[in-house]
């Protein structure tokens, strides 16, 4: 979050867990909140550091374009 959206006391309506394949979207603050809960093969949070997103997804697939297979990276 922006230090704007900090100093207005915005609250942040997305969150990982801690299993690192789901993501849960709140419409707003409150354990009664409606939220959405999305699955994903890898979920990095906004704390997480570039060279751990490049060891857990791109080199993997380095290696198998090298064995001959064909691989995209969304993110």
């Amino acid at each position: 979050m922006s230090a704007t959206e900090i100093e207005n006391k915005n609250f942040s309506v997305v969150e990982t867990c801690t299993d690192r394949k789901t993501v849960s979207v709140r419409e707003r603050l409150g354990v009664a909140a409606p939220c959405k809960t999305f699955t994903f093969d890898k979920v990095f949070g906004s704390q997480s550091k570039q060279i751990d997103v490049y060891k857990a997804v791109v080199e993997p697939a380095i290696d198998e374009v090298i064995l001959g297979y064909n691989c995209t990276i969304f993110a």
